[in-house]
């Protein structure tokens, strides 16, 4: 079958039918959009109403594990079911792994092309043999998903982080799938035009015309986008990454207003939230007097942030959430407020996770590993600072983080947790590990630390500066030969810190036929045993640690997920 568009001239009429059907269907991709959201607070309602069902029938309800009713329930046709679905869920989790990298999750992957699909038959649909009919729907029809491109990557304003209980990392790979689609429609709106203004001759008068001007420079600026996305990329500088995010961002909205009026809904809709974002930003950011200083024997770096009450109340609140940081004027190396030593800083906002709140002063402690980028390199420097008894300003923004829904099913919903860190992974589960134990509650967690050497695992303290050996629930597991503590080899450290657990797959029967000190934790054996507790326990698995930690730790998880056991899984990750 041939190509069916051809290049037909409409009548005024015609152009205004044409017009009101472009307009319609961009509405109907972009009110699509807000579908996921709905469907999904549908589902949490309608949960919580059988809950309240089963509550006002029985009383407050809390099934005993290994009870005949569990039991029977899960032996039942609908329990078959609730498996499979476990199953699927689980399936849909894991990520996809192709060439040594990391392509996002299977679910990722599979919404993705169904919402492709269901853009581009917007795009189509009444086109009839109109060339430019579909041309111009695919341009507005992507531009449609800008609101919610932009909302899924806002820190502070984001209502789908808010819908799903999830924090802004977690929903933001959304955003990147979204991306790449807006992109591919994009990228099919610029060479259908390309190609209408070659075939009628036109090329030259139109690349320097105005609007079709401004058309290139919007497609080269998502252009850059998608380059500057790509891990080797990010990897090598994230700074680029970031700065070119920015700019694109705040410019691309105005660019393509210029083009096309009649996306004025859609890209105003987009900047005045992105905008709105920054301004709560801001204003939640506070200049705190903070102390940095080395961890001995480690490439670590402790910082002690003073807050006001009321900031260290809402950290108190929520453990294991996180805060960014960036460099004021004072702390910055430069004076001079133009050179590139202290405007590299204007965009730079790093993501640290408050390791304690002091029960005392309310003082926040964060814990850095020094890499080479110019924060932390800062931070060392400033570490210098400690010595001569000097304090320095940093600005801090937040909290952020979705724990408290986390530790909020964890009182009714877990009867098992076991939480993981690898490294400075334990920032984020150490904090998670002492309020579930601070709230007494009947549920039993155990924690697993991988650190390389034992240096690395000095600076965990609450705020009664109680050490972390006080509780009876922690396995600390030294990966490195425990003399490397008396050699600080940066470089050693470093390639610890990529990954505690690297190479585990590599004769995994034989590596740990017995836990010691030293040692990589054997994986399999912690969960075999966590899950042959009790056939019926509810259980959550979280977290925190390098990529092939996380891997690992997941696929032996899925072995009982594949039994049917429940499992509530989370992995902490700032890759993006």
């Amino acid at each position: 079958m041939g190509w069916p568009y051809q290049f037909v001239a409409l009548d005024a009429p015609g152009k205004q039918a044409r017009r009101h059907s472009i307009d319609r269907h961009a509405l109907y991709a972009h009110l699509s959009a807000l579908l996921p959201v709905a469907l999904f607070l549908l589902y949490r309602f309608v949960v919580w109403l059988v809950w309240k069902t089963l509550s006002s029938d029985r009383g407050a309800y809390s099934a005993v594990p290994d009870s005949p009713r569990l039991k029977k329930q899960r032996q039942s046709v609908f329990g078959s079911c609730v498996t499979l679905v476990r199953r699927v869920a689980w399936w849909l989790g894991d990520d996809i792994l192709f060439m040594g990298q990391n392509w996002g999750q299977r679910a990722q992957l599979i919404a993705g092309i169904g919402w492709t699909f269901w853009l581009l038959f917007l795009c189509t649909v009444g086109t009839g043999n109109d060339y430019l009919h579909l041309t111009k729907r695919l341009g507005l029809v992507a531009i449609s998903q800008f609101p919610a491109q932009y909302l899924l990557a806002l820190k502070n304003l984001n209502p789908f982080a808010l819908a799903f209980q999830s924090s802004h990392e977690q929903v933001n790979r959304w955003h990147r799938v979204l991306g790449r689609i807006v992109y591919l429609l994009l990228f099919l709106h610029t060479c259908l035009y390309l190609n209408y203004y070659i075939q009628e001759g036109i090329l030259g008068q139109k690349v320097v015309s105005l609007v079709p001007a401004l058309g290139i420079s919007a497609f080269t600026g998502m252009c850059l986008l998608g380059a500057t996305s790509f891990g080797i990329v990010r990897e090598y500088s994230y700074r680029v990454f970031f700065i070119t995010h920015l700019i694109v961002a705040l410019s691309l909205p105005l660019i393509i207003y210029f083009h096309a009026h009649h996306s004025t809904f859609y890209v105003g809709g987009a900047l005045v939230l992105f905008l709105a974002d920054l301004i709560k930003r801001k204003i939640d950011t506070i200049t705190a007097t903070t102390t940095i200083e080395a961890i001995p024997g480690t490439n670590l770096i402790k910082i002690v942030a003073d807050v006001p009450a009321e900031k260290s109340a809402r950290f108190r609140e929520r453990p294991g959430s996180h805060v960014y940081i960036n460099i004021p004027y004072a702390s910055r190396p430069s004076p001079n407020p133009v050179s590139l030593a202290n405007i590299v800083f204007e965009f730079a906002f790093n993501p640290f996770t408050v390791a304690a709140v002091d029960d005392d002063s309310g003082a926040l402690t964060l814990i850095a590993r020094c890499h080479n980028g110019p924060m932390t390199r800062n931070l060392a420097r400033l570490s210098n600072a400690n010595s001569a008894g000097l304090k320095v300003p940093l600005s801090i923004e937040g909290p952020y983080g979705s724990t408290t829904h986390f530790m909020n099913r964890a009182r009714i919903d877990f009867n098992r947790v076991l939480l993981v860190a690898g490294g400075v992974g334990a920032t984020f589960i150490m904090p998670l590990y002492r309020a579930m134990l601070s709230e007494s509650s009947a549920v039993k967690v155990q924690m697993i630390w991988a650190v390389r050497t034992p240096g690395d695992a000095t600076w965990p303290v609450n705020g009664n500066k109680n050490g972390i050996m006080d509780g009876d629930n922690i396995q600390i597991y030294l990966t490195g030969n425990i003399l490397d503590a008396r050699n600080n080899d940066t470089t050693a450290s470093i390639r610890g810190e990529q990954i505690e657990m690297n190479d585990i797959s590599e004769d995994r029967r034989n590596r740990y036929d017995r836990i010691y000190d030293n040692k990589r934790p054997n994986f399999q054996n912690i969960v075999d045993e966590l899950f042959r507790q009790s056939v019926e326990d509810r259980i959550a698995v979280v977290v925190c640690g390098p990529a092939g930690m996380a891997q690992e730790l997941r696929s032996c998880v899925g072995v009982w997920v594949k039994k049917g056991r429940r499992v509530w899984w989370h992995n902490e990750s700032f890759a993006w």
